[in-house]
């Protein structure tokens, strides 16, 4: 077995680390990276291929799981609640990251909803919630101008930002006041 120098210390090529030395490293990669902050198996999964150890991942994120350190459901539901906070994101760009990070779509859709049902008060549902987050993020960003006072031009440009944001056109077109072609 030939030792690599790397910044002074001696380190093993992942390729030559066999059997249980394999999975011991596996598994000290992936608490190590449990560590600095909450992740999702995929997340688990594309470090340790990245180490070379991708043979080794299903049994790291089985233990892992058997250790309640590695819940996605638990995670998507944290991650949406901290991304929906009044003033960041709207619901479907918080989906977007959330597939991006590694969790299904219908988890992440269910999480989004759960998240917007947690933070609304008074029971009215996600709907409701999403709109009062809508609401809020484009009065900040109007800066203390009523909505109602905005032309169209600072309408259209607001419009495009909440969008951006992630929430439905027809939420930002609630919250702006404008008309959707069928509706009075």
């Amino acid at each position: 077995m030939t030792a690599r120098r790397s910044r002074g210390k001696a380190t093993l090529e992942a390729a030559e680390v066999t059997g249980p030395r394999r999975a011991a490293r596996a598994r000290e990669i992936a608490l190590r990276l449990l560590a600095a902050r909450p992740r999702t198996e995929a997340q688990v999964r594309a470090r340790l291929a990245r180490e070379e150890l991708a043979g080794e991942a299903e049994a790291v994120i089985s233990w892992l799981r058997g250790l309640g350190y590695l819940d996605d459901a638990e995670y998507a539901r944290a991650r949406a609640g901290a991304l929906l906070k009044p003033g960041r994101l709207g619901p479907q760009l918080v989906e977007k990251r959330l597939a991006q990070e590694g969790i299904a779509p219908g988890a992440a859709r269910a999480a989004v909803r759960q998240a917007l049902e947690a933070g609304e008060e008074g029971g009215r549902g996600a709907a409701a919630a999403e709109l009062d987050l809508c609401r809020t993020l484009a009065e900040r960003r109007a800066r203390g101008t009523p909505l109602a006072a905005l032309d169209g031009k600072g309408r259209a440009r607001l419009a495009r930002f909440l969008a951006g944001r992630g929430f439905g056109g027809r939420v930002v077109a609630a919250v702006l006041g404008i008309y959707l072609d069928g509706e009075g």
